[in-house]
């Protein structure tokens, strides 16, 4: 069985989110967002401590409510169950699968409730028909199910007694239309809340601990002693010798139950101790009578005693160890658990099934090494194929499409009366087009976007350092880093839509740097509103015919050639024109769709002329403006004087690779002044463009 979904309504900052964890997932977003109160919701839910602490409400008049889904429940896991509750709740398991709502109303204590699937129309509800027949007898039986039934009337026996109307009333009702029920909570049918937990699966949770000497205390409540309570459940069984001496001992320390006798066979001083005892106690109540009872020894409370042990190169405690050694160990006993022990199954159809294990991890990076959280990825990995793994992390090692399949980013928004968070899930292996863009991001170093709260999409090489500095230099407060504005680039504008689609199925915003061209070629990747797409063609008409009045020709430069022809799109037209030409030269016919066939070769002359003109002539220009405020007020930035490199101070070097180049221009930038004089105001009364263009990138 595996746990499918969770809905949290109004635990901490989690007013209304649902997660579906799938067998590796991960959790990111920012600090304090809500990742942690996402695996604290399942911990309570499988948990379910009496109460929860006003602190946990994010509403302190409403409920906290949290409901788990579960899904491929079989036969062998409900053997797991006592024999009594197990006949109660098989009933409510439909298709293998199983809801539970766990209720905490404030200053009240846990309620559980099942879902089960009941009629919509309340008089084919159990209880109604139950008070519908209570007390009646013979011929009213029959009567009352003919009046308030009629749409049952046929095949209705003349003669009833209670049991038997409520099963024929059940038999009809089992075969009424699917759209007629739905799934209801009804309280836990046994009542104690317990009762069903060895059903669900069991949380190991391991927080991202501040103090790790605490986690690797060998208690039962901590992560470190839990899984060594699993290793030494499994231990202490091959150990007969040992718990024959440890049953030995506990007959010298107590009186051991023998059948119906109790037998005394302690050690003489036990004996004497209790007498000398009940002796002087029975001086002032001398009816009284005193008997020891010693806590039974057991192995694993004589091994979690244990003290832990290191050497590397110096033997000393684990707890006077760094904190990334005291953190691997918590992982080396876990990659113990599940090498030896976790995926053991009987295989024995009528002996239940190993309890499923839940593994939460926050951050589970911390205190390690790069390398050392790769080989711990590939360990939660290889977890994950046989138990459900649910990480929060900040590491971008833990990324893998195919792997972890789903990906949850969690962000924080402004609420009344205060933030909330909300979940925003993708799931890879469900998606190809954006696991392929998850792995363009990857290439071009871009994970740390995943944690920002925004994105802002470029196309060049270099591009992000010299933004970073010119919007410094404009403003002291426009800051990337300090925003949470990450830049990534898309490698060509045709890759604009893949990666907007992609960040925003996250939930992160994002904006646009692009080049004057992608309004000639290459408009529909930008993800303009409809609106734009008029204010486009109006531009046109005024920019062609300036084009045609200035005669204004299209002269690619040789770096606009190399970029063309290394376009798949580009040499796919060129083969097609390659086949018309010859179809002509063969035939001597000249056609439509063959001259078509030529033109589509060359089409793209005619955006270098437009772009010309509107870096040349102040009247195009002009027409571009609605446009450009247009654009720009969606999020979506275009370079009124070409590619950035056109915003570069007049003394950077012009040849050179981009990075240097960028890099000097930088470095020409010494103060406001200089980087307000690198762009004009592109109407008047305006500030300058760039003044504009990052107020929209990094304005809330």
């Amino acid at each position: 069985m595996k746990l499918e979904k969770v809905s949290i309504a109004n635990l901490k900052g989690l007013k209304q989110s649902e997660l579906e964890p799938g067998a590796f997932a991960c959790l990111v977003g920012e600090n304090n967002a809500g990742k942690s109160t996402a695996l604290q919701a399942i911990v309570y839910a499988l948990n379910r401590p009496a109460t929860l602490p006003l602190s946990m409400y994010y509403d302190k008049t409403w409920p906290v409510v949290i409901e788990l889904t579960f899904s491929g429940i079989a036969a062998r896991d409900l053997l797991r169950l006592k024999e009594e509750h197990r006949s109660r709740i098989q009933p409510l398991i439909s298709d293998g699968r199983l809801e539970i709502q766990i209720v905490y109303k404030p200053d009240e204590r846990c309620e559980v409730t099942i879902s089960k699937r009941l009629p919509r129309e309340e008089k084919y509800l159990p209880d109604v028909i139950t008070d519908l027949l209570k007390g009646k007898q013979g011929k009213a039986i029959r009567n009352t199910l003919a009046e308030s039934f009629p749409e049952f009337a046929e095949g209705l026996p003349d003669a009833l007694n209670i049991t038997q109307a409520k099963a024929f009333l059940d038999g009809k009702i089992t075969q009424l239309p699917e759209d007629q029920f739905e799934s209801k909570p009804v309280p836990l049918p046994s009542g104690i809340s317990s009762s069903i937990s060895a059903l669900l699966p069991e949380p190991i949770y391991i927080p991202a601990v501040k103090n790790l000497a605490d986690d690797l205390k060998t208690t039962q409540s901590t992560s470190f002693g839990r899984l060594l309570g699993l290793l030494l459940d499994d231990l202490t069984p091959e150990l007969d010798e040992i718990n024959q001496s440890l049953r030995e001992l506990n007959g010298l320390l107590n009186r051991v139950v023998n059948g119906t006798d109790i037998v005394d066979g302690r050690h003489t001083k036990v004996q004497t101790l209790e007498r000398v005892i009940e002796g002087f106690l029975k001086e002032n109540f001398p009816a009284v009578r005193v008997e020891l009872d010693i806590p039974p020894p057991e192995l694993k409370t004589i091994l979690n005693s244990a003290q832990i042990y290191v050497d590397d190169g110096s033997k000393d405690l684990v707890d006077n160890k760094g904190d990334g050694i005291k953190r691997s160990l918590t992982f080396a006993l876990l990659q113990a658990y599940v090498s030896h022990i976790g995926g053991s199954d009987p295989g024995e159809e009528d002996k239940p099934l190993p309890r499923p294990l839940i593994f939460l991890f926050e951050e589970p990076e911390l205190y390690l090494h790069p390398k050392s959280q790769r080989v711990l990825f590939r360990t939660l990995a290889r977890i994950s194929s046989g138990h459900q793994v649910i990480v929060t992390t900040h590491s971008p090692l833990f990324f893998e499409p195919g792997v972890t399949a789903s990906f949850v980013r969690v962000a924080k928004q402004d609420a009344d009366p205060k933030p909330v968070g909300k979940l925003y899930p993708v799931r890879f292996e469900l998606d190809p087009e954006k696991s392929e863009s998850f792995k363009m991001a990857r290439f071009e170093n871009a994970d740390a976007a995943f944690f920002s709260r925004r994105v802002v999409l470029f196309e060049g090489e270099s591009d992000d350092a010299f933004c970073r500095h010119v919007a410094k230099s404009l403003r002291p407060e426009w800051d990337f880093d300090t925003k949470n504005v990450a830049l990534v680039r898309v490698s060509g504008k045709g890759n604009f839509g893949r990666f907007r689609r992609f960040f925003e199925a996250f939930g992160i915003d994002v904006r646009i740097v692009a080049d004057l061209d992608a309004l000639f070629d290459g408009f529909q990747h930008l993800g303009a509103n409809p609106d734009a797409t008029g204010l486009r063609e109006a531009a046109f008409r005024t920019i062609d015919d300036r084009i045609a009045a200035l005669g204004i020709k299209a002269e690619p430069a040789p770096r606009q050639i190399r970029d063309r022809v290394h376009k798949q799109s580009w040499k796919d037209r060129y083969d097609a024109a390659k086949t018309a030409l010859r179809k002509m030269q063969q035939t001597k016919e000249i056609d439509e769709a063959a001259l078509m066939e030529l033109e589509e070769l060359f089409v793209w002359e005619e955006g270098i002329a437009r772009c010309r003109v509107c870096r040349e002539d102040e009247i195009a220009r002009d027409a571009l403006v609605p446009l450009l405020d247009n654009l720009r007020a969606s999020g979506i930035c275009v370079l009124s004087k070409g590619a950035i490199e056109d915003y570069y101070p007049p003394q950077t070097p012009t040849s050179g690779a981009k990075p240097e180049r960028a890099l000097e221009a930088c470095r020409l930038i010494l103060n406001q002044a200089s980087a307000e004089a690198l762009s004009g105001p592109i109407a008047q009364d305006r500030p300058p463009e760039l003044v504009q263009i990052f107020d929209a990138l990094l304005s809330d």
